[in-house]
């Protein structure tokens, strides 16, 4: 039986849109069930974290310690020059930080704020080479004019707990090119106890954070921190508020950046030399987990997006401190 010519190419049409739409439904199958597949893993790597034994054991905690020693008080302040701020870029990766792929490292808790997917690492050479993906630590990053920053702060609770007895009180604020200010204050309140690791009563002094320590993201290298501090704040840009509650890092550390302001490995590192490190993070807690949340910096990036995060160092400083009450 014969089909005439425009039955047969319509017939020819329709079977190729046919096919067409099974292969999209089938590729759109696939990267929902790839999707899935990913959203299970990052869920069972954040039941992973290693410190949710010992947050669990502290954060109802009523009466903590007070720091063995008695209370360090401590101002950080800088009164003029500039600031680096950090852009969007892919880390290197540190060997001593995040293993190898046999025998990866600090991969539990949430991506970026507590460990970092093998998947999420590129490889070459049977070596961890660099994330997959843009963060808010790398090598990338930009100078702006009138750094400003004061930070007067406590540490007397030693611990993680419900209730603290630090304090702190900080605000800090730069300008862009166009002469927009951009200013960060805390605290509100501070982090009594961490979500996916210690906070400390939400004041630290003396202690290593980040890298191998457990303490902050891997992302970092392992760092002396002089003081540190997490607590609630705001954002604001030319004096209004654009993002509120955020929660505001802060610390003083040994220096880790390298030639051209790269972002140091662990063996890298200068302990001789001290800088002051702001982070508002695109990511917020959820019931005792991270949760990612980008901050509302009203940063205009040159691809025309609106930087993610704070990431801002601060390096001609004035410090202070005394022991006890």
């Amino acid at each position: 039986m014969s089909t005439a010519p425009g039955l047969g190419r319509g017939l020819s049409a329709g079977i190729a849109v046919l096919v067409g739409a099974l292969l999209v439904l089938a590729v759109s199958g696939t990267a929902r069930a790839q999707d899935k597949k990913m959203k299970k893993m990052l869920m069972q790597l954040q039941e992973m974290n290693q410190a949710d034994g010992y947050l669990e054991a502290h954060r109802d905690v009523e009466n903590p310690p007070e720091l063995l020693g008695g209370p360090i008080s401590f101002t950080v302040q800088q009164n003029s020059g500039g600031v680096f701020v950090g852009l969007p870029d892919k880390r290197e990766l540190d060997s001593d930080v995040f293993g190898t792929p046999d025998m990866p490292l600090a991969f539990t808790g949430t991506p970026g704020m507590t460990g970092v997917p093998v998947p999420f690492r590129e490889t070459e050479n049977g070596e961890f080479t660099q994330l997959d993906r843009n963060t808010p630590f790398g090598n990338k990053s930009t100078a702006m004019p009138n750094g400003t920053m004061m930070l007067k702060a406590a540490d007397v609770t030693a611990t993680d707990a419900a209730t603290t007895e630090d304090e702190v009180t900080f605000k800090a604020s730069w300008e862009d090119a166009d002469g927009n200010t951009y200013a960060v204050r805390c605290c509100e309140m501070l982090a009594t106890a961490g979500p996916e690791f210690p906070t400390f009563g939400g004041v630290v002094t003396n202690h290593l954070l980040h890298g191998f320590s457990g303490v902050g993201t891997p992302l970092m290298p392992t760092e002396y921190t002089y003081a540190a501090f997490w607590g609630m704040g705001a954002v604001l840009k030319n004096g209004e508020v654009v993002d509120k509650p955020r929660i505001v890092h802060g610390m003083l550390t040994e220096y880790v950046r390298t030639e051209g302001y790269e972002l140091a490995s662990d063996s890298e590192v200068t302990p001789t030399r001290k800088h002051f490190h702001l982070m508002v993070a695109p990511f917020m807690p959820v019931q005792h987990k991270f949760e990612h949340d980008n901050v509302s910096t009203g940063f205009t990036l040159p691809n025309g997006k609106e930087l993610p995060f704070w990431h801002v160092m601060f390096e001609n400083l004035d410090i202070d401190s005394e022991r006890g009450e």
